[in-house]
């Protein structure tokens, strides 16, 4: 019976939001998109005409597109790193609320 409960309640988990597949599937594209830059930048290469000039030309564009998808890729992880981190917060503060509720004042009589 708790293995059922188990299956049910993962099953909840991933449909419910509650766990994003959206940074995993961010890596996989970026890995994906790296060797299409590094293939793109080999195909420079043997494209060119040979001279030194466009040699330097491709290799700084290579890096260049290199560097710019790497920070295309963290700057979407970041976004939903910071989504967990909100809900992280949330949960946290939900559960200090419930455990201990803060006094409230007193009215006095000559208030």
């Amino acid at each position: 019976m708790t293995t059922k409960n188990n299956r049910l309640a993962t099953l909840f988990y991933f449909f419910g939001f509650e766990r994003l597949i959206a940074p995993v599937l961010i890596k996989l594209i970026y890995w994906v998109g790296m060797v299409a830059i590094l293939i793109a930048g080999v195909a420079g290469f043997f494209n060119g005409d040979g001279s030194l000039g466009r040699i330097l030309l491709t290799l700084i564009a290579l890096l260049f597109s290199l560097l710019i998808w790497r920070l295309l890729s963290e700057l979407l992880i970041l976004a939903f790193n910071i989504y967990e981190r909100l809900v992280e917060i949330r949960d946290l503060l939900s559960r200090q609320s419930q455990i201990s509720t803060p006094p409230q004042p007193a009215l006095h009589d000559s208030d």
